[in-house]
């Protein structure tokens, strides 16, 4: 505290009116510079009732305060940190109590501790995303080049089938990404599929495909999720997810003979690269897989 913050001492004069006894009080300007408050905030302050100064000169209008109520601000400021409302604020200075003061900021603690388990998960999910997008900055890939892989098994959520290259599949992710629930479950990820059929026929980009999304085992005990069966595949990646895949399907077909397997009819397409990092068209990049079935050799 300052030499010049000073206890008042009021007495009533003739109208009535406390009025300080020659003790200098904290003027708005004053009190607004030591608790580092916009006397603007003051006034309104004043104005709700929440932080009245002691004194206002009854001629000039000017607000004084006691070096009591410049604590009682310390304490409204404390308390806005802890994002209490003003009519929380103003609850709280009515009668007030030890108990009441602990349960207070007891249930702001608690409410923290939510917060903070909450950005320390959104903070796990980014940098899972930011850790995505860089290894897809150094992957190399080889474009419209069949290989086979072994993949796990794998739980999704699938949505209602229906035309492919229509904004009724994009409403199907929509509702989708909401259903999974989660931190921003599909940005940066690779989640987002659907299925789409083994043929060559252009006129099969337009047909009907089923629109999913990929998510943990835990998540999948639910009703609504499938399983994706693991095993073999021919996979590919290619550019434009809305591209004609006919020629690339050959491809793997090819790859599937040569090694003794036929190609499944129902493959998944799965988007790498799509319009939640990217505008450019030519920058996505969809893999398609294909499991792969043994043929059977007659004797």
């Amino acid at each position: 505290m300052t030499d010049d913050m000073k206890y008042t001492v009021f007495y009533t004069d003739e109208n009535g009116q406390l009025v300080p006894n020659g003790e200098k009080l904290l003027s708005i300007t004053e009190i607004a510079k030591y608790r580092n408050i916009p006397t603007e905030r003051l006034r309104y302050y004043d104005k709700i009732g929440l932080l009245r100064p002691d004194y206002v000169d009854k001629l000039t209008g000017r607000r004084f305060y006691s070096a009591q109520q410049c604590e009682k601000l310390g304490t409204i400021k404390e308390l806005r940190r802890l994002n209490l409302s003003l009519k929380e604020i103003e609850d709280y200075f009515s009668d007030r109590n030890l108990e009441k003061s602990e349960r207070v900021l007891r249930q702001r603690y608690e409410l923290l501790q939510q917060e903070i388990a909450d950005k320390l998960e959104i903070s796990r999910v980014l940098k899972e995303k930011l850790k995505f997008i860089r290894e897809l900055n150094n992957t190399d890939f080889k474009l419209d080049d069949p290989v086979i892989k072994e993949l796990p098994e794998r739980y999704a959520l699938k949505g209602e089938s229906n035309k492919f290259r229509t904004n009724l599949t994009g409403i199907e992710f929509m509702k989708l990404e909401e259903a999974i629930g989660g931190t921003s479950p599909v940005l940066a990820t690779d989640k987002v599929a659907m299925t789409i059929k083994n043929s060559v026929d252009p006129d099969d980009m337009d047909s009907e495909v089923c629109p999913m999304v990929f998510c943990s085992a835990d998540q999948a005990d639910k009703e609504s999720f499938t399983t994706v069966a693991g095993g073999k595949y021919v996979c590919a990646f290619h550019r434009n997810c809305y591209s004609y895949f006919g020629e690339l399907i050959m491809k793997m077909r090819c790859l599937a003979q040569e090694h003794g397997y036929t190609l499944g009819s129902v493959g998944v397409m799965i988007y790498r690269i799509d319009i939640t990092l990217t505008d450019n068209s030519d920058e996505t990049i969809a893999e398609l897989q294909f499991p792969l079935i043994k043929e059977s050799r007659e004797k």
